[in-house]
């Protein structure tokens, strides 16, 4: 997979970018969700993700989140704390998102779609004491299972017919169904019988679902 830019300044983007999620909790008081929309929007975003050196080394983590906060009218621009604050749960939120970016090649904005920094900062314990890649391996997988909610969802509205109406005609709980589009239940882990059942009132195959 071709990365973004030089792995030689994913270290310094990594702490750019965890400092500047710390920043904006510690200082700003910004929900890290409402943080990210923000990066996302203030176009600071897409130069970061294709490593724009302005952004990944040239700025301090501190200086990007006043950038971000200048141009989107977000707050009065404040004072920052400099003093040593231990990397926690927002830096490591941060630092992740650079990570994953980097090595996905993915936009903030998809990343966003698959799993929020409040997402990311809950799965601080145990991921933070892993390798990087076991928590690159847990966002794929979400991401694989929000394609496989998608898909079951799609075939469904396809044919115009409702969640109650499906669970009827194939014989399936309608919670259970419930479960398997929003994710609850993987699909995957689904019955032949009850994968089978699907697909004949869906007109589909089970490989189209999975």
């Amino acid at each position: 997979m071709a990365h973004p830019y030089n792995e030689m300044y994913l270290n310094d983007a990594m702490n750019n970018l965890a400092e500047a999620f710390q920043t904006a909790a510690f200082d700003y008081k910004f929900d890290l969700d409402f943080f990210m929309s923000l990066f996302i929007n203030s176009g600071i975003a897409a130069q970061f993700e294709v490593g724009n050196p302005k952004y990944i080394v040239g700025k301090s983590g501190a200086e990007l989140t006043q950038d971000i906060v200048l141009k989107t009218n977000a707050a009065t621009l404040r004072e920052i704390d400099t003093s040593f604050k231990a990397p926690k749960e927002n830096y490591w939120t941060g630092w992740v998102l650079a990570y994953y970016q980097w090595h996905s090649a993915k936009s903030f904005k998809e990343i966003n779609n698959i799993i929020t920094p409040k997402e990311i900062k809950e799965k601080y314990n145990p991921y933070h004491e892993m390798d990087e890649m076991q928590i690159v391996d847990y966002i794929n997988s979400k991401e694989e299972n929000i394609s496989t909610i998608n898909r079951l969802q799609m075939y469904r509205k396809l044919l115009g017919i409702s969640q109650s109406t499906l669970a009827k005609e194939s014989g399936v709980n309608l919670r259970t169904l419930q479960q398997y589009e929003i994710g609850a239940k993987d699909i995957h882990k689904a019955s032949a019988s009850t994968l089978d059942s699907l697909c004949m009132v869906l007109k589909c195959d089970i490989k189209d679902l999975l």
